[in-house]
C-alpha cells in the first residue's frame, strides 16, 4: 500500500499526500480534531475582531493606560473604557492560546506540510499581535501601529479560517469549474482584505475615506464575481452554493451598514462594520478553500 493510502503528510514513501492529517486511527489526533478545532478557533478569532472594533468605535484603546497588566492589576474593576479595552485583551489571550492548541494539534496530527506552515504561522502570528496590542497602547495609539495591528488581526482570521475549511471533508466538482471558481474566490478575498487596510487606515486617522471608497467598489465587483460563480458553476458541491449565497447576502448588508456607520457615527454602527466586513473577509477565504478542496488532484497536489 502507498504512502497516500495511509495519509502520510509528507510523502515519505511516494508522492505527497493529499491527506490534510495522518489517519485518526493511526495517531490518535487526526484532520478530524483538526477540522473542529480549527471552527472553534475561528469563531473566537471573529469575536476577538469584534472586541477589537468595539475599542475603537468607543475610543477606549486608552481607557487602560498600561501594559501587560491593567492599572496594575490581572483584573481591574470592569467600568466604562475599562471593559473594553481590558474585556479585549482577555479574549486576546484565550485566542492566543485557542492558536497554538490548533498548532500543536496539527503537528500531533501529522499534518500535511501546508498545513502545519499555516498552523505555526499562524501562531507565530498570534504572539506578534499581542506584542503590537502592547505597543499600540504604550505609544498612545501610534497610527501606524494601531492600523498594523488590525489589519494582522484579518490575516490571521483568514489564516485560521482556511485552515477550518481545508482540513474539512471533501467533495466531488467538475475540476475546470472549480479552479475557476477558486480563482475568483482568491481574487474577491484579496481585494476584501485590501478595503479592511483602507478601512482599518480610515478609522484609525491615517488615511481620508477616499481608498476606503475605492476599494469597497473593487471589493464589491469582485465579491460580487465570485459569488455568482459559486451559485451558477457548482450548486451542488459541498456546501459551495450556501457559502456564495452567504457571501452576496453579506455584501449587500455590508453596504448598508457602512453608509448607516458613516451618517451616524454610531459606534455600534461602526463595530458591526468591521465585524461584518470580516465576515465577508472569511467567506471569501472559505469559498476559496472550498474550490481548492474540488479542484483535480494533480492541481490540489502542488499546494500540498
Amino acid at each position: 500500500m502507498d504512502a497516500a493510502s495511509h495519509g502520510d503528510p509528507i510523502g515519505r514513501r511516494g508522492a505527497p499526500s493529499l491527506s490534510p492529517c495522518a489517519a485518526p486511527e493511526e495517531r490518535g489526533i487526526g484532520a478530524r480534531h483538526v477540522h473542529r478545532f480549527a471552527r472553534a478557533t475561528a469563531l473566537s478569532v471573529f469575536v476577538l475582531i469584534l472586541a477589537g472594533a468595539s475599542v475603537t468605535s468607543t475610543d477606549s484603546g486608552l481607557a487602560v493606560p498600561d501594559w501587560p497588566l491593567s492599572y496594575g492589576q490581572w483584573m481591574p474593576p470592569m467600568e466604562g473604557g475599562v471593559f473594553f479595552e481590558h474585556g479585549h485583551r482577555m479574549i486576546a489571550g484565550l485566542v492566543a492560546t485557542m492558536v497554538w492548541i490548533l498548532a500543536i494539534l496539527a503537528w500531533r496530527a501529522q499534518s500535511a506540510r501546508w498545513v502545519l506552515g499555516l498552523a505555526w504561522g499562524s501562531a507565530a502570528a498570534v504572539l506578534v499581535q499581542a506584542a503590537l496590542g502592547g505597543l499600540t497602547v504604550l505609544y498612545g495609539l501610534a497610527k501606524p501601529v494601531s492600523v498594523v495591528h488590525a489589519c494582522l488581526a484579518q490575516a490571521l482570521f483568514s489564516a485560521v479560517v482556511f485552515l477550518a475549511v481545508a482540513t474539512g471533508p471533501r467533495g466531488e466538482a467538475e475540476a475546470h469549474a472549480a479552479l475557476k471558481l477558486r480563482r475568483a474566490a482568491a481574487l474577491a478575498a484579496g481585494a476584501v482584505y485590501l478595503q479592511l487596510i483602507f478601512g482599518a487606515a480610515y478609522r484609525h486617522g491615517l488615511t481620508g475615506l477616499a481608498p476606503h471608497l475605492a476599494g469597497a467598489v473593487l471589493a464589491s465587483a469582485l465579491v460580487l464575481v465570485a459569488a455568482y460563480r459559486g451559485v451558477t458553476d457548482l450548486p451542488e458541491s459541498a456546501g459551495v452554493f450556501a457559502t456564495s449565497a452567504s457571501l452576496g447576502a453579506a455584501l449587500l448588508v455590508q453596504l448598508f451598514l457602512g453608509l448607516a456607520a458613516f451618517a451616524t457615527r454610531s459606534p455600534v454602527a461602526a463595530t458591526l462594520h468591521v465585524g461584518l466586513g470580516a465576515l465577508i473577509l472569511a467567506l471569501s477565504v472559505a469559498l476559496a478553500a472550498k474550490a481548492h478542496a474540488l479542484a483535480s488532484r494533480e492541481e490540489a497536489a502542488s499546494w500540498a
